[in-house]
């Protein structure tokens, strides 16, 4: 035998050595259930792993239309059928949903049509692929209703919490109304103390004013309606500046800024955020120091982000609001987005300790990021990050 006749027996050989393990080690898989099906979808092979998963023996199935192996509905809707003809035209289909066993059981199937051509190009049928997702199905319908109770939840909490907040102030401005009715008639019969007395219940009753009036912020950036438009953030920032027109001229503050972008932002949310982050440089600038901020903006990658985890491909637009102030230490840069979170007594400066909750509950509403940095004495950093839209792109 000459060395190329030998080589071809070789080459012969091993191919048919190749086939058979082949064909042995799609028999035994147990994992995926791989069935082969004629031109219209008659079962004419499977493995071990379709009988596992399907409940039928081998002879049971042979010679059956696949669609035994879907739910009624998907029978009526010729779903077996519309697979088919998708393998057929693109070369494979994919689907996922509920099959059924042969003790009519349900499972989640992670299914792959493939269609098989012949020498001439002509499909002559289709190998069928079908992964149990059951748990998985499962693990994520639990995921589904639990982050729906939790929506529900919140939704109640802020229902009550803007209620709540509703019906405190009509007792609040008839305590309010009967201590001015008290100072303008009873002022003069009041002895110091009582007039020291007197002093503290206004304050305190203003407090409360602004405590309520934070909390119904805080409850309508959780369940106002989200209507998201383009506005241009130095509008924004403009009319933020005239509101806090006084309290700037009072401290003889510098706000600057320039260049800021066109968002898709819900236009009142946002203001608020500027309110109150502005309102926030202000209120802790030094004493013996003319208050400066800066608002800059630019567009960031994703990677630019300290701490992130999510989609590194993404593209924000990076907001920072600077300023001059007192600053506070590192270690409280998530601690102050909490709600009733404060660093100074009420007696050092005014507030809820509201004001940087909403403005984090705000900035998620935009699917955002708020972070802040500081130092003690050097000032302050809030870093707004909002996703870049396809249209801004």
């Amino acid at each position: 035998m000459s060395s190329m006749s030998q080589r071809k027996l070789e080459l012969g050989n091993r191919g048919r050595l190749t086939s058979l393990y082949w064909e042995k080690m799609i028999a035994e898989v147990q994992d995926y259930a791989i069935i082969l099906l004629d031109e219209h979808g008659i079962i004419m092979d499977w493995n071990k792993g379709a009988e596992k998963l399907k409940g039928y023996a081998m002879e049971e199935a042979i010679g059956k239309s696949f669609r035994i192996f879907y739910t009624p509905q998907d029978q009526l809707d010729r779903l077996p059928e519309k697979l088919i003809n998708i393998a057929r035209d693109t070369g494979k289909a994919d689907h996922e949903g509920w099959r059924v066993r042969k003790d009519g059981t349900l499972f989640w199937g992670s299914i792959v049509i493939t269609a098989l051509h012949g020498d001439n190009g002509e499909v002559i049928g289709f190998a069928k692929v079908t992964r149990d997702l059951t748990e998985r199905k499962s693990a994520e319908d639990r995921l589904t209703k639990k982050n729906a109770e939790l929506e529900l939840m919140n939704q109640e909490l802020s229902s009550f919490a803007y209620v709540s907040s509703h019906d405190l102030q009509a007792p609040l401005r008839k305590i309010q109304s009967f201590i001015h009715r008290l100072n303008e008639m009873e002022s003069d019969n009041l002895s110091d103390k009582g007039k020291e007395y007197m002093q503290r219940i206004v304050n305190t009753t203003s407090h409360m004013q602004r405590l309520i009036e934070d909390l119904l912020t805080y409850s309508r950036a959780s369940t106002q309606e989200r209507a998201f438009e383009l506005v241009d953030l130095n509008e924004i920032a403009e009319i933020v500046t005239r509101d806090l027109e006084d309290t700037i001229r009072e401290k003889n503050a510098v706000i600057e800024f320039s260049a800021l972008p066109m968002l898709h932002v819900i236009q009142f949310q946002f203001q608020q955020l500027f309110v109150n982050l502005l309102s926030n440089s202000l209120k802790f600038s030094k004493k013996d120091v003319q208050p400066h901020i800066g608002i800059t903006a630019e567009v960031i990658s994703a990677d630019q982000i300290k701490g992130y985890t999510g989609d590194l491909t993404k593209r924000f637009h990076h907001i920072a609001i600077k300023d001059n102030g007192i600053g506070f230490a590192e270690e409280y840069s998530t601690k102050i987005f909490e709600v009733f979170q404060r660093l100074h007594g009420t007696a050092e400066y005014s507030g809820t300790g509201i004001g940087l909750s909403i403005c984090k509950k705000i900035v998620e509403n935009h699917n955002g990021i708020i972070q802040a940095e500081g130092k003690v004495k050097e000032g302050a950093t809030f870093h707004i990050y909002i996703p870049v839209t396809e249209s801004e792109a």
